[in-house]
């Protein structure tokens, strides 16, 4: 009764292990050192650039613009590795809120033509044609 009840014991225990054992395969293969480098340059390169917005005076220039140094942390901790290369390799000539007004106005005159068909009446010094 005893060997048979061990047997039972053991057979469970080795069908339990044997399916709960299941390994996912495995992929490996071979890493160069520029690959390392760039992944080590790209994170290096992202903590400097938020450890620059811990800074207090680009802090109150980011305020100055309108910009929450929270936010902007967030935006950065999200860029890829290419993209943050690019920012700093740039940051120096990229202008701040540059084509804003291009946009303002191609909005105003968006609005200016829905006006003139007849669409909108946002501006009262235009007048519709008659239908």
């Amino acid at each position: 009764m005893k060997s048979s009840l061990m047997k039972r014991i053991i057979v469970l225990l080795v069908s339990v292990s044997f399916f709960s054992t299941y390994a996912l395969p495995a992929w490996s293969g071979m890493v160069t050192t520029d690959q390392l480098l760039q992944q080590q340059s790209g994170a290096l390169n992202k903590s400097a650039l938020l450890t620059m917005l811990d800074r207090e005076d680009v802090r109150r220039q980011l305020v100055e613009r309108g910009v929450d140094p929270a936010y902007a942390k967030q935006r950065i901790a999200a860029l890829s590795d290419t993209q943050i290369e690019e920012l700093k390799g740039n940051m120096d000539t990229l202008p701040a809120g540059s084509g804003v007004v291009g946009i303002m106005i191609a909005v105003l005159l968006v609005l200016v033509i829905l006006d003139i068909v007849g669409v909108t009446n946002i501006f009262t010094f235009i007048n519709p044609p008659a239908k």
